[in-house]
């Protein structure tokens, strides 16, 4: 039966049985438990650190706060190893329901070849849905792959497709009208792009390994078009994409048109943005590709202090971007008519 829990530290049973889920292992010296202050775990001679919360939904946290934090070790070049977590719920949350997070957690570490090493739970009425705040380290064995390492004529990359983080939470969070606009079969493939493809890039940063990329980002809040500003910004360029070269999916566009968003400025994890010089760019496409992975070349970069642009049908424009991802405007967003 399901147990309400208290406001503050969760009760040490409680917390017992949720810690079961994280891991344990040789390379953790000391693994989470109740009553321990931190975990000590092997270190490498050069760590990538990242955190990054989940904070635009509640469904499969999990799964999410894995992936958006692996990704930021991948898309530096390095090899996503450890994570803690600070998970924040909402009086009211019962046992039962935080079990169900902890468990997403442990498999989508699984998955990702992660190990969890704790953190903190509390009940607190800070926060009016579950949050969890995912801190992540990774090692690294070459040179990082840093977002500003792009040059004026590498060509600029993607795997998957555009809005994929996006275009999934839309259909979680607007179930029925995602369900009225894409049918049925369309709605739940939608769904299971979670899982399949996945919002991960873990598998992109395998197949890439060696290859002699200068830049690698990836594309969350602000999606394509935040992700390519962020690239050029801090690689001092500009850049040049071909719209027409962009992937995006026909459910993208649609759940898009109907919520009045924009498929470039939507949510992009599981998508790898990357630059190179012209060989090792196609190299980069080959690779993806033949490890089961869409991937294409979607522009390039100009000389310094050049603009960011857009080129559709032939006409060059800005490449229009917000530090706000499309999908808070989900909230104002109208019901059906």
């Amino acid at each position: 039966m399901a147990r309400v829990l208290p406001a503050g530290k969760l009760p040490t049973d409680v917390l017992e049985r949720l810690l079961a889920y994280t891991s344990t292992a040789p390379e953790l010296h000391v693994a989470a438990g109740a009553g321990e202050d931190a975990a000590v775990a092997a270190g490498a001679p050069v760590l990538v650190l990242t955190a990054d919360p989940i904070t635009f939904t509640e469904e499969r946290i999990g799964a999410y706060v894995v992936a958006v934090n692996a990704n930021d070790i991948v898309a530096m070049g390095g090899r996503p190893v450890y994570l803690t977590t600070t998970l924040l719920a909402p009086p009211g949350t019962t046992d039962t329901r935080l079990e169900e997070v902890f468990a997403d957690i442990a498999a989508a570490c699984r998955t990702a070849g992660m190990l969890w090493a704790g953190g903190h739970t509390e009940v607190t009425s800070a926060v009016t849905r579950i949050v969890v705040a995912g801190q992540a380290v990774g090692f690294l064995s070459g040179a990082p792959l840093a977002t500003g390492g792009a040059r004026p004529g590498d060509l600029i990359g993607m795997s998957k497709w555009a809005g994929l983080e996006g275009t999934t939470l839309i259909a979680r969070e607007r179930p029925a009208e995602s369900y009225a606009v894409l049918g049925g079969e369309r709605y739940r493939a939608v769904l299971d792009w979670l899982e399949r493809p996945g919002i991960s890039i873990i598998a992109e940063g395998r197949a890439l390994e060696g290859l002699a990329l200068t830049g690698g980002h990836d594309p969350t809040e602000g999606g394509i078009a935040m992700g390519v500003h962020e690239i050029a910004r801090r690689s001092g360029c500009g850049a040049l994409l071909f719209g027409q070269r962009i992937p995006v999916r026909e459910e993208t566009r649609l759940l898009c048109s109907r919520f009045g968003l924009d498929p470039l400025g939507l949510l992009g994890s599981g998508a790898f943005v990357f630059t190179a010089p012209r060989a090792a760019a196609e190299e980069a496409c080959r690779r993806l590709q033949a490890a089961g992975i869409p991937a294409a070349l979607i522009g390039e970069m100009l000389g310094k202090g050049e603009q960011v642009w857009i080129e559709r049908g032939g006409r060059r424009e800005p490449l229009a971007y917000s530090v706000q991802d499309e999908i808070v405007k989900l909230e104002g967003a109208a019901g059906p008519g």
